[in-house]
């Protein structure tokens, strides 16, 4: 098992399973346990990430956070999430697809109808789908596989970015049937509240390795710290300064457990000022040192 971070890209990983194609954008795949590239390694990556557990069981965490992976489970990660996935019992069956950043930024989505579902997948990466539900997602798949092996398709791409619309819109109100972020009734509230959420997201996955003070993000967003920690805080429960040391702790403590940089080194890839200024912040909001944690099996 591969303890340090290794980080992928989808023509990393077709290379490291040895699936030779020219399309370098997407990677569609079914194995199983003990048989995967996912299963016992620490991964960021580099690709938007979806995975349908379809028998057996599998544990694993997203950005060091445990999920359950069981029959009928669906996961979904973010490029620059953290992965790992431990072998279970019974032997788990998944199939997924990987899609680069470039690939996911090409489709023609109604950000405004997409926004829920991607809100919510900021929140909980994973859902247990029906019977029905796993059934609906697997034909989806089943047509990706189709399109992947046709070489002679030469507007493969572009059916393939008609299905991937159509099934994160069918995810999407799947979530709806299980929500995880309650109803406003005023809809437009709540549209105004997740693009607000959306952009500060964006922002802060770009700039929390540098930037850790509200009034960077509220400047980019031309709105004031208060407003903008209000706005945050209505959303989602936790306010602006939250997700921000939430972003910069699960960085920390990765590249504390899976990467070969020394504690003073994280630091300043974190951009703080010393190893000792990092230490206080990491313990206040961990209740541990660095280098307790570095130790710890936590």
């Amino acid at each position: 098992m591969e303890k340090e971070l290794v980080e992928l890209s989808v023509p990393q990983i077709k290379e490291v399973v040895g699936h030779k194609d020219n399309h370098d954008d997407f990677y569609v795949f079914r194995t199983s346990s003990g048989d995967h590239f996912l299963e016992g390694r620490t991964l960021r990556m580099k690709a938007f990430t979806v995975v349908l557990c379809t028998d057996g069981m599998e544990n694993g965490s997203v950005n060091l956070r445990d999920v359950s992976i069981n029959k009928g489970s669906l996961l979904m990660s973010f490029p620059g999430n953290v992965l790992k996935i431990e072998s279970g019992y019974p032997r788990a069956i998944i199939r997924g697809v990987l899609l680069s950043q470039d690939f996911m930024r090409s489709l023609q989505v109604d950000v405004r109808n997409a926004l829920p579902l991607f809100m919510r997948l900021a929140y909980n990466p994973l859902i247990n789908l029906s019977q029905k539900q796993q059934e609906d997602i697997e034909r989806y798949l089943d047509l990706f596989e189709n399109i992947a092996e046709n070489n002679s398709l030469i507007h493969r791409d572009e059916i393939v970015r008609g299905l991937l619309i159509s099934m994160f819109y069918c995810i999407n109100d799947m979530y709806e049937q299980t929500p995880h972020i309650s109803d406003d009734k005023d809809r437009s509230v709540r549209n105004r509240r997740e693009e607000y959420f959306a952009k500060f997201i964006t922002l802060l996955s770009e700039n929390f390795k540098r930037e850790r003070a509200v009034g960077f993000y509220a400047e980019q967003m031309c709105v004031t710290p208060k407003y903008l920690s209000l706005l945050i805080k209505d959303f989602s429960g936790k306010s602006a300064a939250e997700w921000i040391d939430n972003y910069v702790i699960i960085e920390a403590k990765t590249l504390l457990r899976y990467s070969t940089m020394s504690i003073q080194e994280v630091a300043y890839e974190l951009n703080f000022s010393s190893q000792s200024f990092f230490g206080k912040y990491f313990k206040h909001l961990t209740g541990m040192s660095p280098s307790e944690y570095k130790l710890s099996d936590k």
